[in-house]
Order: structure tokens, then sequence, then C-alpha cells
């Protein structure tokens, strides 16, 4: 299924079941309007014109009414109304079907015929399935939720592939390894749908319609593979417990939340002008997360790690516009768990409580925003891009790049790794550390030259020093080979230390140049000279 995340009118929806179940957040909450519940069985005991009496039974051609509990509309003449029973709708000039009492069934079955049937769920009852579920073609079928009421699918029932509507004030629950199989789930105002104890969403489509809709995962439950939408920045989607969103899609404009030991697993989350909240203990797995604003609604997408318990929280990726925010007090976020390449032009802030930012994987994460956390940039893996700016010393391990045109306003140290200033794609840049520079034996810097006019060659711009070792590693792009005598400024510095070690494949273009490299007093001057055996000297100058 391919949902759009907008909000329908809810005549858009033309063939209904409706359950129109009862509110509650747990199962102890089934038994709250126990009193009500009794006084509307008396009623229905005294008003019904035949006696219900259980057994699994098939809706008649032509029923007496419309009311599910009265025996008469069923053949052979009984209720189903038990954990065994199942109820058959077939052909029927009558298929506005209401429960009376509350219902407990092992099925619905729906034959295929040209009969589009609605099941309502009155306020205060509730239909249990506590067997296969719901059984039967799905385009005849709309589970519908109106002002109250209750459904909830037990011992490993599925909600089949059915399209259920949870109207106003009403709830259903998955438990007891129960699934919302292939439905479609439509949460309306104030509505609840809980996944709990082994429970699944499956492969369903649930979409938060309206305003105050919750839906939730406790327990061990999961969201499976469904297509999660959401469509008001009141309604809320949340995990806790050892819940996981799996391979979920979420998508829209509620809040989205993980506490206790929840996990995000793979999910692809997308939050718009709402907060996607990491606490306690949950973990953010590999997930693709993207934050912006609502397109009619403007606002901001925040990724709020701020409550965590120490140190953060590790996700598999994070993209998002310049109207998107990470709030991280003093925990670290870890990126790049899924290797995946994204573009990230908010502001990550730590609110003045040294919050930090650990690249990992084999993906680039290109920061384009003003960035004011002031804790540590580690990159331990893949490319950390800076576009724009980041307030932070920042430490390059052996499988970790720095990249970008950008501003890195504290310290740089290279223990291993790659600088490579403008888009590693090739394209030369200019990347300033305000503060100092220092590369250790076994790092590299990557200086990409596609010209000879200056904003074709890379530049390392450090306001401060420059300690220098390891390698340096010209790279010649866009097909550009240099005459000999051509000169090109790589380095610039108000002071330096040290000298590279070595030049990466200095002899090029088929072995007839060489590079060599000249410390001038604020900067580094890379020239091509012919290669040969008797060269003059001073182009050799620090090797």
């Amino acid at each position: 299924m391919n949902p759009v995340f907008t909000k329908a009118p809810r005549t858009a929806l033309h063939h209904h079941v409706r359950f129109t179940p009862a509110s509650w957040h747990s199962h102890s909450r089934l038994v709250r309007n126990t009193i009500l519940q009794t006084i509307l069985v008396v009623a229905v005991s005294i008003l019904a014109p035949t006696v219900a009496h259980a057994g699994s039974a098939t809706w008649n051609l032509q029923p007496t009414s419309g009311d599910w509990n009265t025996a008469a509309n069923w053949t052979p003449m009984t209720v189903p109304n038990g954990p065994a029973d199942i109820a058959t709708f077939g052909l029927s000039n009558r298929t506005d079907v209401s429960i009376s009492a509350n219902t407990e069934v092992n099925a619905i079955t729906f034959t295929p015929t040209n009969s589009v049937y609605t099941v309502t769920v009155p306020d205060f009852l509730i239909l249990t399935f506590s067997g296969a579920g719901i059984i039967g073609d799905a385009q005849f079928v709309t589970v519908d939720g109106i002002d109250g009421g209750g459904a909830e699918f037990l011992d490993r029932s599925s909600a089949g592939n059915a399209t259920i509507e949870v109207g106003f004030g009403g709830e259903i629950i998955f438990a007891d390894g129960s699934s919302a199989g292939g439905a479609s789930l439509y949460n309306f105002t104030s509505s609840s749908t809980s996944f709990l104890g082994n429970s699944t969403a499956g492969n369903a489509t649930i979409i938060q319609m309206d305003g105050l809709a919750q839906l939730e995962f406790r327990g061990n439950s999961t969201a499976g593979n469904a297509d999660i939408g959401t469509g008001e920045n009141t309604s809320f989607v949340s995990f806790g417990e050892t819940s996981s969103a799996d391979n979920a899609s979420i998508v829209g404009d509620a809040g989205v939340s993980f506490f206790g030991s929840s996990t995000a697993g793979s999910a692809s989350i997308g939050v718009f002008n709402q907060s996607l909240v990491f606490a306690d203990s949950s973990t953010g797995g590999i997930a693709q997360i993207e934050l912006g604003s609502d397109p009619v609604f403007g606002g901001s997408g925040v990724l709020d790690i701020s409550g965590h318990n120490a140190p953060g929280v590790t996700i598999g990726s994070i993209e998002g516009d310049a109207n998107s925010f990470v709030f991280l007090a003093a925990n670290n976020l870890t990126v790049g768990s899924n290797d995946i390449t994204t573009t990230f032009s908010g502001v990550i802030e730590d609110n003045g409580f040294s919050g930090s930012l650990t690249k990992i994987g084999k993906g680039t994460l290109d920061l384009k925003g003003v960035n004011t956390y002031t804790g540590q940039t580690n990159i331990d893996g893949g490319v950390l891009q800076v576009d724009g700016s980041i307030s932070s010393n920042t430490f390059i391990k052996q499988k970790g790049a720095l990249a970008g045109a950008g501003t890195v306003s504290g310290n740089v140290t290279n223990y291993g790794g790659a600088v490579r200033p403008g888009d590693p794609s090739g394209v030369p840049g200019v990347l300033t550390v305000s503060n100092n520079y220092m590369q250790t034996p076994s790092a590299g810097l990557t200086i990409q030259i596609a010209g000879a006019d200056p904003g074709q060659v890379s530049v390392l711009n450090v306001l401060g020093n420059a300690n220098l070792n390891g390698s340096l590693d010209p790279e010649l792009v866009d097909g550009f080979v240099p005459d000999v005598g051509q000169s090109f400024t790589i380095l610039g510095y108000a002071s330096v230390t040290g000298s590279f070690s070595h030049i990466q494949n200095q002899v090029f273009d088929n072995g007839r140049k060489r590079w060599s490299l000249v410390y001038q007093p604020t900067g580094a001057v890379l020239t091509v000279i012919r290669n040969g055996r008797n060269q003059d000297s001073r182009w050799l100058a620090g090797f």
C-alpha cells in the first residue's frame, strides 16, 4: 500500500463494516463501565424478540433487524458469541449490523458477494476476536468507530485485510500475539489503537487522521512493516517497554516518542512540525530519520535526545531542512549506522551542556547549518562534510574523513583519517579551521585540483598553527592535467610546524611530471615540475 498522508473527508470511504470501539488503555480498563454495561445487557435481554444462544451461524438473507444479538437473524437460529464461534456474512438485504451486548467470536468471515456490511460496536460495548479474526475480501470491509466503543484482537487473531475506522473516543487493542495483518486503520479524534504483548502491526497501513489520536506500542510488540501516516500535530505515536518500530515507515505531523527500552529498529521516520523523542534507555538502531517543517503549517521538526540516559543515542541517519533542530543537552548523537548518505541543513545544539556528535558507518553526513553544540565531534567512519559550521574540536579516526567548504570553529586533529576540502564527489572547496590543525604520520590531506583558477583548487585554510605529518594527496579531477610550471596554493596557516612525510602519486602524467611542495610563510604551494634525475633542488624544498 502507498497511502497519501493527507486528511481526507470521511465520505471518501464507501464500504463499511463498522466497529465503534470503547475507550481503554489496558485490559483493566475494559471493565471501567461495568455498571452501565450491566444496565444495557438487562435492557437488551428484555427487549430482544428472540433469546440468544451462542454458536457459529450465517447472517440471514432477510433478517428481521440489524441486531447481531438476535438469534432469529441467523441460520441456524443462534447468536455467534463464543470463543469458538464463527460469524459468516454473505448475500443479504440487511447489511447494517450492530451488536447490542458484549460479543466474542473466533472469526468474522465475509464471503464474496455484492453485499457491503457495516458492523457497529456502540458505546460501552466490546467486540472481541479470540481466534482467526477477520477473514474475507477487504474491498467490502471497513471497521469504523464512532462515539466510543471498543474492539480487541486476542489469541493470535488478525485484522486481515480489513479497513478499520476508529471514531471519536474509540479504541482498538491488539494483544496475545495478534496482528493488524494487511489492514488499513484510520484513527480519528481522541481515538487510540494499542499493540500490547507480542502483537504486531504487520503490513498494515495506519493513519492518524485527526487531533489527539494515539497509536501506542507496549510490551514486546512491533510495528512490523506497517506504513504509519500522521495527519495532525496533536496526535501521537509512542513506543514503550521493549517494543520496536521494526521496519515500519512512520511519516507525518504527529509526535513520535521512544522510551523505556524500546527501539526504532530499521524504521524510516519522518517528523514534520513535531518532535521525535528518545528517552530513558531507548535505542535508535539503524533507523532513517528525516526532520522538517510542514509544507502548509510550517513549524519545525525536532529530534530530542536531551532526556535520554547517558551517553546518548545511535541512529542510522538523519536529514532535515533549515527548520530542523537536534537537541542534545549533555548527550552524544552517533549517526551513520545504516551507511546512508544524507544532508542536514538544520541546527544541532546542546543549550550549553557540551553535547557531542559522532559520525560512524560508510555514508556521508553533510551539515549545512550553523551548528552550536560545543562538545567533541568524532569522525570514526564515513565522511562528515561541513558545508555550514560546527563549534567544536574535531577528531578524525582511521576510517573517517572530514570534508566540506564550511568552517570548523575549533581544533582539528587528524589521527589517521583524511581531510578533503570541498565536496568528496570531486568539487574543490575551501575548508576553514578556526584554530589549530594537527596531522599524524598515518593521516592524509587530499587536495582536489580541477583547473588553474583559485576556485578550482581545494584549500585547507588553518587560521592557527598547522602541525604537519603524514601524506599529501593531490587529486586531479574533471580530466584536468596541469602544465609544468603551474602552481597551486593548497594550504593556508598562521604558522607551520613539521612537514608532510610524502606526496601520494607524486609522479603523474605517464611519468612525465611530478609534484613539488614549497612551504611559504603563510601557506604551502604545489608546483608541477618535469620529472627526471637532474632537477633543481629548489623545487624539492622540504623533501
